[in-house]
């Protein structure tokens, strides 16, 4: 399960299909330099997304 402390980097190995929810969310998060320090948490403060709305929807896929 995708939870709020896991980095970008680790949810984008873990589950490669995460990218598309990410971008629908308006995340471009395979173009930031972030991805393997920022939480999933930290990033969505930063682009004011709904983190637990967010979190359903990765958790969706699996």
């Amino acid at each position: 399960m995708i939870n709020k402390k896991m980095t970008i980097l680790e949810i984008l190995k873990r589950y490669p299909d995460a990218y598309h929810i990410l971008e629908g969310f308006g995340m471009k998060c395979s173009e930031c330099m972030a991805v393997d320090e920022e939480d999933l948490e930290t990033c969505a403060w930063r682009h004011n997304v709904d983190l637990q709305a967010l979190i359903t929807e990765l958790n969706q896929l699996y």
